[in-house]
């Protein structure tokens, strides 16, 4: 009889090292030249200004400055366009000049309410500034001479 059990030989044991991809900055985050701001398999993101794009697809920054995404429409040999997302590096002094836009776009109508509601603000402000002195009416005193007089002119 045999001393040791088979040894088969285990194929599927085997893992490869993780490779650690996905956004290392993300938006309005500062980053520094020569920072990794994506790693990627294929070029699912673009570069655009101040980035440039490695050998194994991760996008650099290129100065120093504050990262950015955004959604640009690229349009295809074939004539088809795809939207796709951008990364840019914006300088400081460009961003600190700008205010960060509003996400969401509103409706005209969304805007003229909020016009409304901002008047309507603005008057109850200005009733609660200018106090309304509050004057008692006359009070009427009748005698009988006064009475007489006024049964007199009916």
């Amino acid at each position: 009889m045999a001393h040791k059990k088979a040894a088969g030989a285990a194929k599927n044991l085997r893992d490869s090292q993780p490779k650690y991809r996905g956004i290392k900055l993300f938006g309005w985050q500062k980053a520094v030249a020569w920072n990794i701001i994506v790693r990627q398999n294929g070029s699912k993101y673009e570069c655009w200004a101040n980035t440039y794009l490695a050998s194994d697809f991760s996008i650099h920054a290129s100065i120093d400055g504050i990262v950015m995404f955004k959604k640009k429409n690229f349009k295809r040999f074939d004539g088809r366009t795809y939207l796709k997302t951008v990364v840019y590096v914006a300088p400081e002094a460009e961003v600190k000049t700008e205010k960060k836009a509003p996400s969401k776009k509103e409706s005209p109508k969304a805007e003229a309410k909020k016009e409304e509601k901002v008047e309507v603000k603005e008057e109850a402000k200005a009733e609660k500034k200018a106090p309304v002195k509050k004057t008692a009416a006359p009070k009427k005193t009748t005698t009988k001479a006064t009475a007489k007089k006024e049964e007199k002119a009916e």
